[in-house]
C-alpha cells in the first residue's frame, strides 16, 4: 500500500540538504519568522558585494575629472605629433553654451537601499534652470509619491530657442501610479508654458533611455500632449523627440554654415549625408547643391527627414532608410543618373562606430569630389586617414569641433580630396621620380611577321677558328 512521505522539505536539492537551510513552509500565505542562520549566504555573492562596495568608495573618493578646453587642445596636439597626421588644425569651431538651449535630465539613482532623484546637467558648471527646479519641487510633493517611486528619468529636450519637449520614462503599474502620471502631465500643461510636448516612453530591455545609444533597444513612446516632432530653433526644420542631437544646441545649429565655408560648394555639385539623424545638415545645405541624399537606419530619423523634405522649397532631397552598407552604395552609384556629377560625402560617426574596409573601398571607388568625415574617436580617425590615403585621397583640412563646451567631448571634421598632383606617389606623371616604369612590349601581328628582317649569325666551325 502506498505510504505518503512525511517530509516537509521534499523539494530540497542536494546542496540544500548538505548545509544551507530554507525558510519554513507557508501558513496562511505568510512566512513564519526565520532565524538568522536560515538565510542562505553564498561566498560568490559575498565577494561580489565586497567588490561593489570598494568600487563605490573609490568613485566617491576620486570622481571622474572632466578635461578642460586646454586639456583637449593638448590631447589633440599630441595625437597629431605621435600619429604623424599631415597638415595643421584649423581654428576651433565652438559657441558659448546657453543653459536654456541645452538638454537636462532628472535621473533616479540608487545609493544602497535609498532612491534619490538627481539633476544631470549638460555641463558640469551649469546651474539648473527654472523649469528643472519647478519640476523637481513638484516631484517631492506627497500626492506624487507613488509616481515618484515608479519614475526612472525625465529628459528635457531643448529646441534651441528656450522651449522644451519632455520625455518621461516611468513604469506605470496600477491605477495609483497612472493617476500620478496624469496629475504630473496636467501640472506641465498648467504651470510650464515653455513645454510644448510631453511623451511617456518605455524601453525593452528596461534601461535608461539615451538617444545616442538607443539602437540596441526597443523604445515605445506615447504622446500625452503636443507633437512627436519638435522644431530646431528658428531654422524651419524639425527633429523627432527620440532622435539623437547634441545635448548643447548652440554650436550644432551653426555647424552647416561652417561646413559650407570649408568646402565652397558649386551649384552643380551633389551631397550625400550618411548616418544623417534628423538630416539637419542636409536640409540646411540643400539650396547649395543640385541633388541631396540622406541615409539612416532609424525610424525616428526617417520621420524627421521626411518632415524636413516637405519644408524644402527646392524639393531636391531624398531619404534612404538603410545601414551604411557597401551593397547599397554600389547599387546607388551603378545607376547612370547618380554616377554623374561631383559628389560630396558627409559621414558623421559616433564614438563606437567603425567603417568597414569594404565600405571604405566602395566609397572611394565612387570617386567623390570630397569626403567629409566627422568623428570624436582619435583611433578611428587615424585608421580612416590611412585607409583613404591608400584609396588615393589626401587629407586637405582638419577642423576641430567643440560642440558641447564643458562636457569634455570634442570631434574633428576631416576633409579628403582626390590626389591629383601625385602627393601620395600614385600619379603616373610623377611616378618616374621614385621608381622605374616598365612599359609593356609591343607584340607584332602574325600577318606582319614575314616583313620583319631576321639576322642570324652562323657560328664558325673548329677549323675556321684555328685559321
Amino acid at each position: 500500500m502506498y505510504k505518503k512521505q512525511n517530509n516537509r522539505f521534499s523539494g530540497r536539492t542536494a546542496s540544500n540538504i548538505a548545509g544551507n537551510r530554507i525558510g519554513k513552509p507557508q501558513t496562511g500565505s505568510r512566512f513564519h519568522a526565520s532565524r538568522k542562520s536560515d538565510i542562505r549566504r553564498d561566498d560568490k555573492f559575498k565577494e561580489l558585494n565586497e567588490k561593489q562596495d570598494v568600487q563605490t568608495k573609490e568613485e566617491k573618493l576620486a570622481p571622474r575629472r572632466i578635461p578642460s578646453f586646454d586639456d583637449i587642445k593638448t590631447q589633440v596636439g599630441a595625437w597629431l605629433k605621435n600619429d604623424r597626421i599631415p597638415g595643421k588644425l584649423q581654428a576651433w569651431f565652438t559657441a558659448d553654451a546657453n543653459p536654456v538651449n541645452s538638454d537636462w535630465r532628472i535621473v533616479k539613482e540608487y545609493r544602497g537601499v535609498q532612491e534619490i532623484l538627481t539633476i544631470d546637467a549638460p555641463s558640469h558648471d551649469m546651474k539648473p534652470i527654472d523649469l528643472v527646479n519647478r519640476v523637481m519641487e513638484q516631484l517631492h510633493k506627497e500626492h506624487l509619491h507613488v509616481f515618484k517611486k515608479a519614475l526612472r528619468q525625465i529628459w528635457f529636450r531643448s529646441t534651441g530657442d528656450g522651449r522644451f519637449a519632455i520625455l518621461v520614462q516611468v513604469n506605470v503599474k496600477g491605477k495609483i501610479s497612472a493617476h500620478g502620471y496624469k496629475t504630473f502631465v496636467s501640472f506641465l500643461e498648467r504651470s510650464c508654458p515653455e513645454v510644448i510636448s510631453c511623451h511617456q516612453i518605455q524601453c525593452l530591455p528596461d534601461h535608461l533611455f539615451d538617444p545616442a545609444y538607443a539602437q540596441g533597444m526597443k523604445v515605445e513612446s506615447k504622446c500625452s500632449f503636443g507633437n512627436d516632432l519638435m522644431p530646431i530653433a528658428g531654422t524651419g526644420f524639425y527633429m523627432h523627440v527620440l532622435d539623437w542631437t547634441p545635448r548643447i544646441k548652440d554650436a550644432w545649429i551653426g555647424l552647416p554654415l561652417r561646413i559650407k565655408d570649408a568646402i565652397h560648394p558649386n551649384p552643380e555639385d551633389r551631397f550625400f549625408e550618411f548616418c544623417s539623424g534628423p538630416s539637419y545638415v542636409s536640409a540646411t545645405l540643400a539650396s547649395c547643391f543640385k541633388q541631396v541624399e540622406a541615409l539612416d537606419c532609424r525610424e525616428s530619423a526617417m520621420q524627421s527627414s521626411k518632415a524636413n523634405i516637405r519644408n524644402l522649397a527646392s524639393q531636391n532631397m531624398r531619404f534612404h532608410r538603410s545601414h551604411l552598407d557597401a551593397n547599397f552604395i554600389s547599387k546607388f552609384f551603378s545607376k547612370s543618373d547618380n554616377a554623374e556629377g561631383r559628389w560630396t560625402f558627409y559621414i558623421n560617426l559616433n564614438e563606437s562606430d567603425i567603417i568597414s574596409s569594404e565600405v571604405e573601398h566602395t566609397l572611394a571607388a565612387s570617386r567623390p569630389e570630397r569626403i567629409l568625415l566627422q568623428t570624436g574617436n582619435l583611433e578611428t580617425a587615424t585608421r580612416e586617414i590611412k585607409a583613404f590615403r591608400n584609396e588615393g585621397y589626401v587629407l586637405r583640412k582638419s577642423i576641430p569641433l567643440y560642440l558641447e563646451p564643458g562636457r569634455g567631448k570634442f570631434e574633428i571634421l576631416f576633409l579628403f580630396v582626390p590626389d591629383r598632383i601625385g602627393l601620395l606617389g600614385q600619379n603616373p606623371a610623377q611616378a618616374h621620380r621614385s621608381r622605374n616604369i616598365q612599359r609593356p612590349k609591343e607584340r607584332p601581328m602574325r600577318a606582319n611577321t614575314s616583313d620583319i628582317p631576321h639576322f642570324v649569325q652562323k657560328s664558325p666551325s673548329f677549323k675556321q677558328r684555328k685559321d
